[in-house]
């Protein structure tokens, strides 16, 4: 017993030594530029504060909107008056809940065809489009948007709909992603839309600067971007949509030169999104991803966790995909980081090989008790069903990379120690998901897909001929291949190579997943496009567009 203890009390001095040495080496060897910005801790601390009362304002956001229904209810109130009224609630829940916005929209569509007037027929329609482009139905959107005629409108009408279309074109360039597909047509509609308002709306209108600092920042004018947005974020309420939107606009203007106040605009922006009962702004998830690259594993965590929720919460499926596109930066850092820490490897592998292996055995042993302290806190931290579950996705992804991240420790030690350097570099230059990895990374697409269109399946059927429907299993949560790359047209990525990146397939499969499934369709011509339209026709029918 005597000598197990002298042995581990030596393995401890060796072990403790081995990370000294390696911590001095790393710190030697460390990029002089990380970490070299200081982190905005008011705003932090303040959104931190806000969040745990985060409860309370979704509360008094539901208060103000009851109140708004409660004016509908009045009596003797004219249809104009009504109409007035629903077009403040459709704009008061768009932000809040996309799909109360929608059914709302729809409200007013059919109030305004009964009364006959083309003006308010329209402002109903503009309605609709707002509400379908901010719940993620961008091809009703735009069929709606385009149904539209204007001619002869007021002033004030073409303001709402160069307004509407500014919106839907910003959220479907967001979505698409620069420089990708339809991006650079939808970017010009978005600019014509911007130009019209700037040119139309009153000098002192706050929306007005707003738009004209947006200018600045895509010419690379920051300063004067700055200079316009400061003193209008000074008059505006914390809380309301444009304060958002202002303080991120802010956070873009400096993010080229003051990651201290680009941090700093984005904390802000984010706790009036909260005050506010806001569900589909940005700030929150651009906020957590800059933590994540700074190593503020925790916040980033935490954060991107509030975000889903309520991205969920408010039925925001575009943020629900623009979150979900973090992911694979968050895989780049820690691939970035690997690469990073190789050359350190190389220099203290060659002065305590032996100190080395017993590194890497504590190294293992204290990731497998992290990441069992990880599962035991996720499942502890869950509120509900919906939320644990994409808790679950969001760590389990993170939990894949860093187990990669341990393997690739090890062979990298395993293959300096035998000098293969050769065989190490082609294993770095070389990497590749392994087939039960690729298999757990669709399972959580499945999940999170049949979470959002529990119905896909079934309404996918109806657009088949009835030979070559699917069976049902409603306890299950897994796709096919040819399901699971409809499921991706369904969100409007349709490029079959964009399909295959993602989903490591190769594109010739794609292709014949593709047309093996519009051979086994009513109407092959246009089953692409009738699948985009799940979940929007029947809706559409009800107030007959």
């Amino acid at each position: 017993m005597k000598n197990i203890s002298s042995l581990s009390n030596f393995m401890f001095l060796l072990v403790t030594c081995g990370l000294y040495l390696s911590l001095t080496l790393s710190s030697c060897h460390k990029p002089k530029d990380e970490g070299s910005w200081p982190l905005p801790k008011k705003e932090l601390k303040s959104l931190e504060v806000t969040i745990k009362n985060a409860e309370k304002y979704r509360k008094l956001s539901q208060l103000h909107a009851d109140s708004l229904k409660q004016n509908l209810r009045t009596k003797g109130i004219s249809n104009t008056q009504k109409l007035r009224i629903l077009q403040d609630i459709v704009a008061y829940y768009r932000p809040r809940m996309a799909d109360s916005a929608l059914n709302y929209a729809y409200i007013t569509y059919n109030l305004a065809k009964e009364g006959g007037n083309p003006a308010e027929i329209n402002l109903g329609l503009l309605a609709i489009a707002d509400a379908q482009s901010a719940s993620g139905y961008f091809s009703a959107a735009i069929l709606t948007y385009d149904t539209i005629r204007m001619e002869g409108a007021s002033k004030e009408d073409m303001l709402a709909y160069w307004y509407t279309g500014r919106q839907m074109y910003s959220n479907l360039c967001n979505y698409i992603g620069e420089g990708k597909g339809l991006y650079e047509m939808y970017q010009a509609k978005e600019d014509e839309c911007v130009d019209s308002l700037i040119a139309n709306l009153p000098k002192d209108n706050e929306f007005r600067a707003f738009l004209i600092a947006g200018e600045y920042i895509n010419n690379g004018k920051d300063k004067l971007a700055q200079e316009e947005l400061q003193p209008l974020l000074a008059k505006l309420s914390k809380g309301s949509q444009i304060y958002g939107m202002t303080a991120f606009q802010l956070a873009q203007a400096y993010r080229r030169t003051d990651p201290t106040k680009y941090a700093a605009h984005l904390a802000l922006a984010s706790e009036s999104d909260v005050i506010g009962g806001i569900n589909d702004g940005f700030a929150l998830p651009s906020l957590s991803e800059l933590l994540y690259k700074e190593k503020h594993y925790q916040e980033a965590f935490r954060y991107i966790n509030f975000a889903m929720n309520d991205a969920y919460l408010g039925k925001a499926r575009m943020r629900l995909v623009n979150i979900a596109s973090l992911v694979p930066s968050i895989d780049e850092a820690y691939r970035n980081e690997i690469n990073a820490s190789l050359s350190d490897f190389t220099l203290y592998a060659l002065m305590v090989s032996v100190i080395l292996i017993l590194l890497i055995v504590s190294l293992a042993f204290l990731l497998r008790e992290m990441r069992k302290r990880r599962l035991a806190h996720s499942q502890l931290a869950s509120l509900s069903k919906m939320k644990d579950s994409y808790i679950r996705d969001f760590i389990g992804l993170c939990s894949a990379y860093s187990e990669k991240y341990d393997l690739l420790a090890k062979t990298v030690t395993r293959k300096i120690t035998a000098g293969q350097g050769q065989d190490l570099l082609k294993l770095v230059k070389n990497g590749k998901a392994s087939e039960s990895e690729n298999e757990e990374f669709y399972q959580t697409i499945d999940r999170v897909f049949m979470s959002l269109y529990p119905e896909f399946i079934e309404q996918i059927n109806n657009l088949l001929e009835p030979e070559q429907r699917y069976d049902i299993d409603k306890n299950s949560e897994s796709l096919n291949p040819e399901l699971r790359i409809y499921g991706f047209v369904r969100l409007g990525v349709t490029e079959s190579a964009k399909i295959a990146k993602i989903l490591n397939y190769s594109a010739n499969t794609v292709y014949s997943y593709r047309n093996r499934m519009r051979n086994k369709a009513i109407n092959r011509d246009t089953f692409d496009e009738d699948v985009m339209k799940i979940d929007i026709e029947d809706s559409e029918n009800q107030w007959g567009i």
